[in-house]
């Protein structure tokens, strides 16, 4: 977590333009907790802490909770059969819609299933690789073939 300080003084010429400031910085990081003091002087001022998150790091911590198992070598037994299982299904697939079978689905994203055997899509989410339009897609076949297992 940072920590950032601003002055909003509290003159005519300089209200809105330290307001603009502090707005545009509030645009583009995640606030976790603010502070605010008036400072008596001259002249009078808000004193602000900002305690905060950049955004881009909130979206890559994001995007790296997903989970991604390459190598099949971590399989036992039951789930390399899971992996062949869901390989059959991929090409099925594949010929069906007349695509190459890694547009349905990466080895990578297979061997992860196999490995997590998610039971709801909810739990698919979680597999690096599937998203809104890849679980539309296939997310209900992926279930019921890993029910039937």
């Amino acid at each position: 977590m940072k920590l950032k300080v601003f002055h909003i003084r509290l003159t005519k010429e300089n209200l809105y333009p330290d307001q603009e400031k502090i707005n545009n910085f509030l645009e583009n990081v995640s606030v976790k907790k603010t502070s605010a003091t008036l400072i008596q002087g001259n002249p009078n001022f808000w004193s602000v802490l900002v305690f905060y998150d950049d955004k881009k790091a909130e979206i890559q911590n994001k995007k790296t909770e997903k989970i991604s198992i390459p190598d099949e070598s971590c399989l036992s037994d039951e789930e390399m059969k899971i992996y062949c299982t869901l390989k059959e299904w991929r090409n099925d697939m594949a010929k069906t819609l007349n695509i190459p079978h890694f547009m349905i689905c990466h080895n990578a994203e297979l061997i992860t299933i196999a490995k997590v055997k998610p039971q709801t899509l909810e739990e698919l989410r979680t597999i690096k690789g599937f998203g809104e339009s890849k679980i539309a897609k296939f997310g209900e076949d992926i279930l019921a073939l890993l029910n039937s297992i």
